[in-house]
């Protein structure tokens, strides 16, 4: 069987699925080709999941939609940055998660944007960044 990173450097070879899912030209449905793609979409999928709304699996997923919308006070950041450690910790131990960084859109309060830095377990030097936003329906 070959390595992760063998994987990644095949053009050959699929990781898994993107998501949305949708019907690809080349496959019945569009796929990642390297790790760090996949895990960009394990990421979003665990932590935009609301706890619950999996079916039979409950505990999968995170409380950041209810967090985000909590007041904005010193102790925020550090209740989100548990919540998404502790979540991708147990779901995706392959991924360390370095930084993560809370903010608003200037012109608009209701935005909340969390910023993680983050690498895989068998490349640890390697640091990618996703934004994950959250914005109230008002």
């Amino acid at each position: 069987m070959a390595s992760i990173k063998e994987m990644d450097l095949n053009p050959d070879t699929y990781i898994g699925l993107k998501l949305p899912m949708k019907k690809d030209n080349i496959l019945d449905f569009s796929s990642t080709m390297t790790i760090y793609e996949q895990s960009e979409y394990n990421i979003k999928n665990l932590l935009l999941t609301q706890l619950g709304e999996r079916v039979m699996q409950p505990n999968f997923g995170s409380d950041l939609r209810r967090l985000c919308f909590e007041q904005n006070d010193d102790s925020l950041l550090e209740t989100i940055e548990a919540e998404i450690r502790e979540r991708v910790d147990f779901w995706l131990p392959y991924i360390n998660i370095k930084n993560v960084e809370l903010f608003t859109d200037d012109g608009n309060r209701n935005k909340i944007f969390i910023k993680l830095t983050y690498s895989v377990t068998f490349e640890d030097t390697n640091e990618k960044q996703i934004l994950i936003n959250f914005e109230s329906r008002n």
